[in-house]
This record gives C-alpha cells, sequence and structure tokens, in this order.
C-alpha cells in the first residue's frame, strides 16, 4: 500500500440509519500518518479539502460526481442526520454497498466486491503532546491484493491493539490501531476507487466531530475549573448484536455492553430505536460507577410485514450510541 500524508476533515452531525417501511424492501492509492499537527488543518494540495478547528460534513465535488471507472454514485451525503451511506451500481441500478457508523470506533460496508476494489479507513486522535493527529487510509484492504476476490459480505472497521486483517468466508475485519493517546476515532471510508485514487473520503463519520471531542485531552482552550470529565458519568455503547435474521412477528433480541467512561456513578435512561424515524420501542434505566460496564438486554416484537426487509435498530445514551441493520424476513 502506497503511503502519503495529507489531512482530511471528518464529517458532523449525529444521525439515525436507514428507514423502516414495512410496505416495501429496502437495503440499504496512497496513505500517511500525520500527528502533532493542528487540528485538522487543510492541506495544500487540490484533491482535498479541510476546514482548521472542526469537520465537515457536507459532500465535496468529489463525493457527489458519478465515476465510470467503477460504476459507483454516493448518495448518502446530502442527509447528515443518516448514519448510513449506500453507493449504487450504475450498469444496473441496484444498490451494491451499504456503509453504517456503529460507533466512534467501529464501522461497516456490506456489498460485493471485485477485484481491485478498496475498502478504506481514515482517523483521528489527540497524540501524546495533546495535539491532533491524523491517518489518511493507512488501514483497509485492496480486493484481489490483501484479500481474495470477488467477495460478498461485510467489511469491519475496529479501532483495536494493533494492525491486522481477519479475512472469512462472508465477513473481513480490519483491525485498526489505536494510535491516539486518548483514543482513535475513525473519520470516514474510503469505498470507492476513484476515491482511493484521489486520497479522499467516500463516507464521513456524521458524528466524527462530536467523537473527536469526546477523546480531547483536558486543558485545553475551554472549561476552566469544570471537572467535566472527572467528575461526570458518561456512558459508552459497544457494538450491537441481534438474533437477527429473523422472521416477522418474531422477537428482535438487542444486546450491547455499556461502560461508564466518566469519572463518578451515574444512572442514565437506554433507549433502543427503530427505522430512519428513530421510533423509540423501549427504554432501560441503567446506573453504572465510575469505570463499570455492563450488557444490556433488550428488545422487540416486530411487526408481521409481507416482505423481507432491512433496517438499522439504535441503542442510544446521553453520551453514545451504536447502530446495526438487521434482517426481518416477510410472510408473503
Amino acid at each position: 500500500m502506497d503511503r502519503r500524508t495529507l489531512l482530511v476533515s471528518a464529517g458532523l452531525g449525529v444521525g439515525l440509519a436507514g428507514c423502516l417501511n414495512v410496505n416495501g424492501n429496502e437495503t440499504d492509492g496512497g496513505n500517511g500518518t500525520n500527528d502533532g499537527s493542528d487540528r485538522l488543518d487543510s492541506g495544500t494540495d487540490s484533491e482535498t479539502n479541510g476546514t482548521e478547528g472542526g469537520t465537515n460534513g457536507s459532500a465535496d465535488d468529489s463525493g457527489a460526481e458519478n465515476d465510470s471507472s467503477d460504476g459507483e454514485t454516493d448518495t448518502g451525503d446530502e442527509n447528515s442526520d443518516d448514519d448510513s451511506d449506500t453507493e449504487t451500481d450504475d450498469s444496473n441500478g441496484e444498490t451494491k454497498r451499504s456503509v453504517t457508523f456503529d460507533s466512534c470506533s467501529r464501522a461497516t460496508v456490506s456489498g460485493t466486491f471485485e477485484a481491485g476494489d478498496v475498502a478504506y479507513a481514515s482517523t483521528g486522535f489527540y497524540a501524546d503532546d495533546g495535539l491532533f493527529g491524523d491517518t489518511i487510509l493507512e488501514d483497509g484492504i485492496t480486493f484481489g491484493e490483501d484479500v481474495a476476490a470477488p467477495f460478498s459480505g461485510t467489511v469491519v472497521f475496529e479501532i483495536a491493539d494493533g494492525s491486522n486483517v481477519r479475512a472469512g468466508a462472508d465477513e473481513i475485519t480490519v483491525e485498526v490501531p489505536d494510535y491516539g493517546s486518548t483514543g482513535t476515532v475513525l473519520s470516514s471510508l474510503t469505498t470507492r476507487k476513484s476515491d482511493y485514487q484521489r486520497v479522499s473520503a467516500t463516507h464521513e463519520n456524521p458524528r466524527a466531530s462530536e467523537c473527536l471531542s469526546e477523546i480531547e485531552p483536558d486543558g485545553g482552550n475551554d472549561s476552566s475549573g469544570d471537572d467535566s470529565d472527572s467528575g461526570d458519568a458518561t456512558f459508552a455503547i459497544g457494538p450491537l448484536e441481534t438474533n437477527a435474521p429473523i422472521d416477522s412477528g418474531e422477537f428482535l433480541e438487542v444486546s450491547v455492553t455499556v461502560e461508564n467512561t466518566g469519572g463518578a456513578a451515574g444512572r442514565q435512561e437506554l433507549e433502543l430505536r427503530v427505522g430512519n424515524s428513530a421510533e423509540l420501542v423501549e427504554r432501560q434505566s441503567v446506573s453504572l460507577d465510575a469505570g463499570e460496564r455492563t450488557v444490556l438486554s433488550t428488545g422487540y416484537e416486530t411487526p408481521v410485514i409481507a416482505n423481507d426487509h432491512e433496517f438499522p435498530v439504535r441503542v442510544e445514551s446521553a453520551d453514545d450510541a451504536a447502530t446495526r441493520s438487521v434482517l426481518v424476513y416477510g410472510r408473503g
């Protein structure tokens, strides 16, 4: 994998993925590492744009155009309130891939990949000296080179202790090193060959700015005597596990790890929401001491539908959220 040193900006906003519609089906290059830089300075190369002091979740020119070299169109960047994006194949109009940012440290892309297709992650973090750093297309895979092609299934990106790729029959896990001193955020994914060649993002994490603010070291420019990080409870949500796929009308089981990463004990209401409308279907109260974690088990009875349907489910606290797409089989 070639390496270049560039900076990109991460996306803004907290979103809800997908939509739940019971009436129909819906399925949703170089690289480099730069730390110790000012937060999200823009590079001078005309291929990428950055904004100092924050991130920009709007689509750039490269993300909005159709590229005949890979036949994909990005349709998700226009909705900053959505945690999932889709790419469509112009040759037949079918949705081929879906991208979901489950949390600050986990993202997935699902679909069909041919030889030469790519899936790479970019990250943001804070170095030991407290300065912002990032990696651009440093971690990922090229199909046919790093893993076998063609491949149909899901590529999972997760922040881990080191760099590793684990390939299975229908799931590939790319472990992204924890580059920062206080954590690392998956700021974007690049899943289009033309974007990889331009060293730019295809899908930006809409919560990247919020995620980075959560790991920003203390003693910066703000909050003088407020001991918010050490004195408040912060409930972090881990990746979701479900019993999907299931038949419609059956109970959808959802479990998730919840950890109090703050400096004090606390109690929060955790909510289970479904669909693009974020319909609240279940709420549970959870109490945790500082540093304590627990596994929350929740779920709801799915409505009876005629056709197979895939939609997102989301568990959220006051501080964090995690989303996962599930498949429910229709009875028609």
